[in-house]
């Protein structure tokens, strides 16, 4: 029997140069990939703490809270990240680790690979990785196509 995914490990090749793709992240920032609204408007910085909420929120309750750990341009973005909806206490442990990574590719295309993890000691963590990783296929589709639209452009 084939062991749960308490891990992601999603990829997606962007028709465009590493640097366009490092320049959309820039931009737009990670919670518009998964349609979420920054707190504040700060840029993305080793040791900077972001929280992340439903646009149409008014009470602006966190979804997401991250700690940025290294940003290296325009290669990779490490975070660790905190969900407030798991009912666990805002304390180290129940920090899932994220680790976004561009790779150019020798066309000039990019390879961007994304993961995440680990949820096994969550107690539904096969539940939690399958949700983060349908939410991460969506996000990287986003990108792919804000890239490669604005590449066209």
């Amino acid at each position: 029997m084939k062991d749960p995914e308490t891990t992601v490990k999603r990829r997606v090749v962007i028709n465009a140069p590493q640097e366009s793709v490092w320049k959309a992240l820039e931009d737009h920032g990670l919670a518009a990939l998964h349609l979420l609204k920054e707190e504040r408007d700060a840029p993305m910085k080793e040791g900077s703490t972001h929280v992340w909420h439903q646009p149409e929120d008014p009470n602006k309750a966190a979804l997401v809270r991250a700690h940025v750990t290294v940003v290296a341009p325009p290669r990779r973005i490490a975070l660790m990240t905190y969900d407030p909806s798991s009912g666990l206490p805002d304390e180290p442990e129940n920090y899932t680790s994220v680790d976004l990574q561009l790779a150019p590719e020798e066309d000039g295309r990019t390879l961007v690979t994304v993961e995440q993890g680990d949820f096994g000691a969550f107690k539904q963590g096969t539940k939690l990785a399958r949700e983060a990783g349908n939410h991460w296929v969506e996000a990287l589709i986003r990108l792919r196509e804000q890239v490669e639209h604005e590449a066209a452009a």
